[in-house]
């Protein structure tokens, strides 16, 4: 029987000098841990007893207490304190700080951190790590495990006492960490490669042992997770862990790029000290590194030039960039950029053919696919190039002949080609999945080209005629996997102009089958998402959307859609509004110039009442409208920034952004344009209201209806009639008329128990569930029914509402606030965790 086993099935009240123990916390290889008191303090102590093997001789017995002595010199918050060693029948002992909580990797059971908990312990560690090397000791063994989180939700690293073991107490051969005591089972995935190597550990090996813990905050799960023995040990001296965007694509790329170098595999990669790390973890939108262990390559594909001038061929570059592209990510050898995000990038420069090198840096990627292709008759030439971002020269070019009608073959040899070059052997079966064709028909994939020309415009016209292209292809082929997810892609956004059901039925249908035929394909998924969110489905739409983004994390539509959908059903549960700004927030980091992401986490803090985050967050929208240099042009800006000025008490200020928007909108040729012309009139009568201005109030609320009257399509369109007979309500009842009042209010209510309240198909901004409700509660205070008033203010905070400062000064309440109505409301919302909104770029014009 080992001593550890006799120290557990002995009395768990032990003396050992003047602690006495009161509780066994846990055992592991290395001992057994106790909760005890300190007999001459009275204070709370946990104690380590060691397993005595661990110190074989008198020199390593000797070093043990002059490190542990030194360890006990370090004096830093997040450093649980060593307040004394000593032995007891030839057992080691240490005495440490007594610190309730729960270790890290007991709290990362549920999941990985929010960015902003990622932050904080990141931060916190780096500085404890940093105190310590600062007075010449190593760790040697950190791991999640050996981290606490206080009750207070502080991290404190354990065990510094411990940091000569991993070199005097046990063997640093690799066979050891396979095979040794449990211990190092848990150890080993902490490991630098280094050390299972048989090297002494340094401070870039303590600083990899940081970056697995980073890494394990970040994903919920070990870089490695499922490996086990050789396995692992092979995976951790390779270095090719799974990338950490890959695994949480909500955290930005410049974070897992510092995770990435603190983990790299050469401990010449890594910083050269936890000051550097810090550094890069408290300015992570400044950190620009390339890391040297990525282990796929990243490229960008570009259209093909046709270099006949062949008006007939044309389509083919279109065609061909949608193919290889969609083969090269079926075959995740590589790291592909989203089309989307190349065509956005690209309108930023004046001539893309000359400035390729910076538009590869734009896009974060080592390679440019480019080329040419050449039609003759029958005969196709295709040309295809790799452009080297970092030297900024052709580093391949090849020529591939054949037949025209082989142009799907043609196509698989320009992969076989790309791949070979850059040294990449994807698996046999993922050959065999791209040589065969997407169609048998070459007319089928010209048609598909020509619709995907069209549906990258989105406007309303070339929908339109994408439609017809895509219907077309399909006629000619039905079982055209990617024109099945074209087309219910086209009819998922052709939704949006025409607000008919049933072309989310079609949507839905078409992006189903598109999976009926190919599993592997990413497209269908951020638009399931956008469909079944607007059908009302949500477990179907957050499934698709998490599919989407897993598919393709730096995707921004599929991050926007999934963010959205979240906002649009945080009217069932709170919570999705923070899930919401997480995954809007990547999407702005991912391609900050898609206009509708500033816009959904702008009304997200307005919400929230956090004015200043929302001004700044929309003032950013309209830059970017002002530099042209946006994607998805938004409308609706002013009404906003409007309503902002209102609740801060600038009634005038508010009034001015009312005229700049019905300014803006009487240009603008946009699917939301009428619903936001709408609400214009609306923020108007809201502000006449606050003013004392009933009448005044009443025309803008009727101009709002006959815009509702004149355009019964609009997207959003009941929930804008109900804000709207809610703000005809309130003035009538302002002005005295309260039969008049309560039935518009009744009518309202109607409304929004039968066509709003758990439907998301007409889902729009500044008309949501909480903004209803209290708009709502508003006409009823003005029709004098306090306590109805009082039951719709409680619906909107039960959704959502959280604007507290609103609630406090908004006068048209002051008759609630007198009787203290109010009081539990506030309560409420005081003890709600606040929107967290993550730091983004600014924006560059």
């Amino acid at each position: 029987m080992s001593d550890e086993t006799t120290i557990e099935s002995s009395s768990t009240s032990l003396d050992l000098g003047p602690y006495r123990t009161v509780e066994q916390l846990g055992a592991g290889g290395m001992g057994v841990v106790f909760k005890a008191v300190d007999t001459r303090l009275g204070r709370e102590v946990a104690i380590k007893l060691l397993q005595p093997e661990l110190l074989r001789n008198a020199s390593a017995n000797t070093r043990f207490l002059r490190e542990a002595r030194a360890a006990a010199h370090l004096s830093h918050p997040n450093i649980a304190v060593l307040y004394d060693v000593g032995e007891h029948d030839g057992k080691p002992y240490l005495v440490m700080e007594y610190i309730p909580g729960r270790t890290l990797d007991r709290c990362l059971e549920s999941g990985p951190l929010s960015l902003q908990q990622w932050s904080n312990y990141s931060l916190a560690l780096a500085s404890a790590l940093k105190h310590a090397h600062d007075r010449g000791i190593l760790h040697r063994d950190i791991k999640s495990s050996n981290i606490i989180i206080t009750d207070e939700a502080i991290p404190k690293l354990l065990d510094f006492g411990l940091a000569c073991f991993r070199e005097t107490g046990m063997e640093t051969r690799t066979e050891t960490f396979v095979t040794g005591p449990g211990t190092w089972v848990g150890t080993l995935h902490f490991a630098a490669p280094e050390v299972i190597s048989g090297h002494s550990a340094d401070i870039r090996s303590d600083i990899y042992s940081l970056g697995v813990v980073l890494y394990h905050m970040a994903c919920g799960s070990l870089p490695f997770a499922g490996l086990q023995g050789v396995a692992l040990t092979a995976a951790i001296l390779s270095g090719k862990a799974p990338s950490l965007v890959q695994r949480n694509p909500t955290f930005p790329a410049a974070i897992a790029a510092i995770v990435e170098r603190a983990m790299a595999a050469r401990a010449e990669s890594r910083y050269a000290s936890v000051s550097e790390l810090l550094a890069d973890l408290q300015n992570p939108a400044t950190h620009q590194v390339v890391s040297s262990d990525q282990t796929i390559p990243s490229l960008a594909i570009l259209e093909f030039q046709n270099v006949a001038a062949d008006a007939a061929s044309e389509w083919l570059a279109t065609g061909m960039a949608e193919t290889l592209g969609a083969d090269m990510m079926r075959l995740k050898s590589v790291h592909v950029i989203p089309p989307d995000r190349v065509r956005s990038a690209m309108k930023e420069l004046k001539d893309p053919a000359f400035d390729s090198v910076e538009l590869g840096r734009k896009l974060g990627v080592r390679w440019l696919v480019t080329g040419s292709y050449q039609r003759s008759g029958a005969r196709l030439r295709v040309t295809p190039r790799l452009l080297d971002i970092q030297t900024g020269a052709i580093a391949f070019s090849c020529k591939i002949d054949g037949d025209f009608d082989q142009v799907f073959a043609l196509q698989d040899q320009v992969v076989r080609e790309v791949l070979t070059f850059l040294e990449v052997a994807p698996d046999t079966s993922g050959m065999e999945r791209i040589a065969l064709p997407e169609t048998s028909r070459l007319e089928a994939y010209e048609e598909y080209s020509l619709g995907r020309r069209c549906f990258h415009k989105l406007g309303k016209a070339s929908l339109e005629e994408a439609r017809q292209h895509f219907e077309r292809a399909l006629q000619l082929d039905q079982n055209y996997a990617v024109a099945h997810s074209a087309l219910g892609a086209t009819y998922a956004m052709r939704f949006i102009h025409r607000t008919d059901p049933d072309d989310l039925t079609r949507a839905l249908s078409h992006l189903q089958r598109a999976l009926e035929l190919d599993r592997e394909l990413a497209e269908p998924y951020p638009y399931l998402c956008y469909v079944c969110m607007r059908q009302g489905k949500s477990e179907q739409s957050i499934a698709a959307g998490l599919e989407g983004i897993k598919r393709q994390p730096d995707h921004v539509q599929a991050l926007y859609f999934l963010g959205t959908a979240y906002t649009a059903i945080a009217e069932e549960n709170r919570r999705n509004s923070h899930l919401s700004a997480r995954y809007i927030a990547q999407a702005i980091r991912v391609e900050p110039r898609w206009m509708p992401s500033w816009f959904v986490l702008g009304g997200l803090a307005l919400q929230a009442g956090q004015y200043a985050e929302a001004e700044k967050l929309i003032n950013s929208a309209l830059a970017l409208e002002r530099s042209g240099q946006f994607i998805g042009r938004f409308v609706g800006a002013q009404v906003f920034l409007a309503t902002i000025a209102l609740r801060r008490g600038q009634p005038q200020e508010a009034l001015q952004w009312c005229d700049a928007s019905t300014q803006n909108l009487a240009a603008a040729d946009h699917m939301y344009r009428d619903a936001f012309v709408a609400l214009t009139s609306c923020v108007r009568g809201d502000i006449y209201l606050r003013l004392s201005q009933a009448d005044a109030a009443l025309a803008h609320y009727r101009r709002a209806w006959n815009v509702l009257q004149e355009f019964p399509r609009m997207l959003g369109r009941d929930r804008v009639s109900v804000r709207t007979l809610a703000g005809l309500a309130g003035s009538y009842g302002a002005a005295g008329d309260l039969t008049r009042a309560n039935e518009l209010l009744t009518e309202a209510t109607q409304l929004l128990e039968s066509r709003v309240s758990g439907h998301c198909e007409t889902w729009i901004w500044e008309a949501d569930l909480p903004r209803l409700a209290y708009d709502l509660a508003i006409g009823h205070l003005l029709a004098g029914n306090l306590e109805l008033a009082l039951h719709e203010l409680r619906r909107a905070v039960a959704s959502c509402w959280s604007d507290v400062h609103w609630l406090q000064h908004d006068p048209l309440l002051e008759p609630l606030r007198r009787r203290g109505d109010l009081d539990n409301l506030l309560a409420d919302l005081a003890v709600l965790e606040p929107l967290r909104l993550e730091p983004l770029p600014e924006f560059q014009a």
